[in-house]
This record gives C-alpha cells, structure tokens and sequence, in this order.
C-alpha cells in the first residue's frame, strides 16, 4: 500500500507517495518522497528538457553506455578469473559433446589453408614453414604458456587474404593471436 503523504513515506523508507489531490497542474498522479514534485510534471519537464538540450543527451547516453560496459568488461574479467577451472571444464565437455562441430571448423581451416598454399613454393619454403610451427612448439614447452603461429595477413580476412608462405607468417602468443582473429 503506497503512503498517503509525503512525511509518512519518508518516515516509512518510500520514494513515492499519492495524496489523490492534483498537482498544480491538474495531474492526480504519485508525487516524489523526496522532493514532492508531481511524476507527471516530472516526465513532461525531462522531455521538454531533452528536445532543447540534445548534445547533452548524447554526451550522456555516451557516458553512461561507456561506464556501464567498463563494468561488464571489469565484472566478466572477475567472473572468469573466479571460475577458470569450472569454464574450462565447461568448455572441454561441450567440446566432447559436439566433436562434428569442432571437425568441420577444423576441416573448413585446413582446406583455406591448403587453396592459400602456393604450387610455387620450394622445398626450402616448406622448411621454413615447418620451422616456424616446430618454434612455437618450443616456445609453449620453454615459456609454459601456448604460442601460435600465426598468419599476418590473415588467410581468411574480411577484406584480404593471405598465403600460406614463410614470409606471412609469426610466431606469437596464443593469446595475442586469438585477440587478433581474422584481422590484419
């Protein structure tokens, strides 16, 4: 039950109250605990305020969109690093679940890779190649953490594709590489 004056909805922890007499404007409507104002005129004030003041709308929706995904960003970071091992479990059981998934992405990967492997590549490209997978092997043993080979232009970009060549490609972090996706 909504209190019926203000001094009782303060007292009583509420933030709105309704007398069931109107406003000074005419609108019998729920006033604010706080500062008594009519939630009628209220609204009717903002949207008056808004059609006058846009850029300040729009530097505030900005605002407020940027600080609330920081706080996801920040929440999930938390949430993840909580829940490492549980997500990983997770992760691997789906992965079990749904091994055609994982098969046909795997399949889509290597066949890219073999349309953007050059016929004219020599027997010391193939080398090169090889060396660059055997060092990142390497570097996961001597680093403890995963390392990638990657390819700088992405073999499968959006925008432009890559060979598979000595010169296309990187060894880096794992985790650098999977932030990069199919990107340049």
């Amino acid at each position: 039950m909504i209190p019926k004056t203000r001094k009782e909805a303060l007292s009583k922890g509420y933030k709105r109250y309704s007398t069931g007499v109107a406003c000074v404007h005419g609108h019998v409507a729920e006033r604010r605990a706080r500062t008594g104002e009519c939630l009628v005129c209220r609204a009717e004030h903002l949207v008056e305020w808004r059609k006058r003041n846009p850029t300040k709308v729009k530097k505030h929706n900005d605002t407020q969109y940027a600080n609330h995904t920081d706080a996801l960003t920040a929440r999930s970071r938390e949430f993840h690093a909580k829940n490492a091992v549980v997500l990983r479990i997770q992760k691997q059981e789906y992965q079990r679940n749904n091994l055609h998934i994982y098969a046909k992405i795997k399949a889509k990967r290597k066949a890219a890779q073999l349309n953007r492997t050059p016929a004219w590549l020599t027997p010391d490209d193939n080398w090169m190649i090889e060396q660059a997978y055997e060092l990142a092997a390497i570097r996961t043993k001597m680093f403890g953490f995963s390392w990638h080979v990657d390819h700088i232009i992405p073999l499968q970009g959006k925008t432009v594709s890559g060979l598979h060549v000595p010169t296309n490609l990187q060894v880096i972090p794992a985790v650098d590489n999977i932030r990069k996706g199919n990107r340049v």
